[in-house]
């Protein structure tokens, strides 16, 4: 070999050393020391319990200190992070330290696994035997982990592309991709959507800004899920509402199946025909058969497709009587609270 091809050989063994394809996690001992050390792929925290959960101790051997976990974990820094349930128990106040700034777990759930993004910015978890697995190696919570750092780096491709694109339209598209990921979205993404889009012609906006849970409150009128005592629901205007959400292809199909079994479930209320009923669940399991709500149809429709048909005329004269009665006493009730606001 000539000493030229040997140098050529060893400077491109240093670039493929050097380069971002090779996954090197690194660990660290407190989180502040971990973003101090963080690039691309940022840190990723492991909680634990030491005086309260013994499962989230047992996993830092078997999973957490792995080199299955580290290859996972691409270029992220990993800190493990204890959780104490007492002040007082011997390691608490050094778990302070390692804490740092660092957010405490949803719900304060251990084992959980967080991750943040070079400037620290929380954008995913996982937690629980839900989402780690249940065996001592947590296979599922390594192969999430993976896929995580994956959704990371796509995240990061697309905010470039979006920021080197020349067209607006185009800009919007790229960071409506982004939104869809399976990670937290930066908090500014929708009003960079709507720069980039102001008329909303892509419907990205209006994709991101859809909260199913916030529109069956608005349908049923409650702020916190707890319905109030004399609560009458407008059937027509569910079916309305709803019927416009599954139609808009601009959205989430979960969230379109979601807000549709708001529909499904008041008709159910209504005693519509059961061959009906089952047409508005098979509307759902269509739209998309690999969701929650799709995977779940078929099994609707076998606890509901028995169901009684439509009430006799006689019952829903007496049905209608009763709501209007209903009614009548709301529309009382609200004119004597204005007659007191008023004096």
């Amino acid at each position: 070999m000539t000493i030229r091809r040997l140098i050529n050989t060893l400077l491109c063994a240093s670039l493929t050393l050097f380069s971002g394809h090779t996954q090197a996690a690194q660990r660290a001992e407190t989180f502040t020391e971990a973003l101090q050390q963080a690039g691309s792929d940022g840190v990723i925290a492991y909680c634990y319990g030491p005086d309260w959960n013994r499962r989230s101790v047992a996993l830092l051997r078997s999973f957490w200190q792995t080199e299955a976990t580290e290859a996972a974990a691409g270029n992220a820094v990993l800190v493990a992070v204890p959780f104490y349930e007492s002040h007082f128990s011997p390691g608490a106040e050094q778990a302070e330290h390692i804490r740092g700034n660092m957010p405490a777990p949803p719900f304060s759930v251990c084992p959980t696994v967080m991750f943040f993004d070079q400037s620290g910015r929380h954008y995913a978890t996982l937690q629980g035997s839900d989402y780690l697995g249940a065996d001592a190696a947590c296979t599922e919570g390594i192969k999430r982990i993976e896929e995580t750092i994956k959704a990371l780096r796509e995240q990061q491709k697309l905010l470039a592309d979006a920021a080197a694109a020349t067209k607006e339209e185009q800009r919007a598209a790229i960071l409506g991709k982004v939104a869809d990921l399976p990670i937290a979205a930066p908090p500014d993404l929708l009003q960079r959507i709507k720069e980039a889009d102001p008329k909303d012609k892509s419907g990205y906006a209006r994709r991101m800004e859809f909260n199913a849970r916030q529109f069956m409150y608005k349908l049923l009128d409650t702020e916190d899920g707890f319905l109030h005592p004399d609560f009458e629901p407008d059937y027509n205007r569910i079916m309305k509402e709803c019927e416009a959400v599954l139609r808009d292809e601009a959205l989430r199909t979960r969230d379109r199946q979601q807000a549709y079994n708001l529909y499904i479930g008041q008709a159910r209320r209504e005693h519509i025909q059961s061959n009906k009923l089952k047409a508005l669940i098979r509307k759902v399991h269509k739209l998309d058969k690999e969701t929650d709500y799709g995977q779940l149809s078929p099994t609707l429709m076998q606890l509901w497709g028995n169901l009684k048909d439509k009430p006799s005329g006689n019952e829903r004269r007496e049905s209608r009587a009763e709501k209007r009665r209903r009614d009548k006493e709301r529309r009382d009730k609200k004119r004597k609270e204005k007659h007191l606001e008023i004096n």
